[in-house]
């Protein structure tokens, strides 16, 4: 089995809720989820997931020294593919955070290890649904001045948000989307607003 089965399969087993009626971020109703923290908090879920990372880096047209996304879909990879890329050689050697609000005490920092201006970043999360997480996100590092030379993602939930982000901040990657997971395959899994849902 190679890596990226091994990672498919590892995310379908521990991370893929299926047949469940969830509330996304977005508000709608949703019959699957993808919690991605079991993988990441997990020691190969972790290590498979900032391999597979770094080789989607590698394939982006212009190179990253950072890596960054907003708190707390991003930590986790952050924190792995920076010390990986520390142990390699690898370019993509700092990490940035984007908060949900500043901090209220202290530095009062937007962004955790804000770089200098022109910094080329690549920005993660683990699903895109609408795409939002990401947007602010990105939103937040062009207004500090940093590059977005790439988006990526672990999963695209397929609901239109890869390719509004595609749109307006450039190439857009995904290790996996929805109908990769067999689980999800010839069933109606589309979201649904809540008053649809009702």
């Amino acid at each position: 089995m190679s890596d990226c089965e091994r990672l498919r399969a590892l995310i379908e087993e521990r991370c893929l809720l299926a047949d469940v009626n969830i509330t996304l971020s977005t508000g709608r109703q949703s019959g699957f989820y993808f919690d991605c923290k079991r993988a990441m908090l997990d020691g190969e879920g972790l290590t498979l997931i900032v391999d597979a990372i770094m080789e989607e880096i590698d394939q982006l047209p212009e190179r990253p020294v950072a890596i960054g996304g907003l708190t707390l879909g991003a930590d986790f990879i952050v924190a792995g593919v920076i010390a990986k890329a520390y142990q390699t050689g690898h370019p993509t050697v700092y990490g940035s955070i984007v908060r949900k609000e500043p901090k209220k005490h202290g530095t009062r920092n937007k962004i955790e290890n804000q770089l200098p201006a022109g910094t080329p970043i690549v920005v993660i999360d683990d699903v895109i649904t609408s795409g939002n997480s990401i947007r602010k996100a990105c939103e937040e590092f062009r207004q500090a001045s940093y590059r977005i030379v790439g988006i990526i993602a672990l999963i695209d939930r397929k609901a239109g948000g890869k390719e509004s982000l595609e749109r307006d901040f450039g190439p857009v990657r995904a290790l996996f989307d929805k109908d990769d997971f067999p689980a999800l395959r010839g069933t109606d899994h589309a979201d649904r607003s809540s008053a649809q849902a009702a």
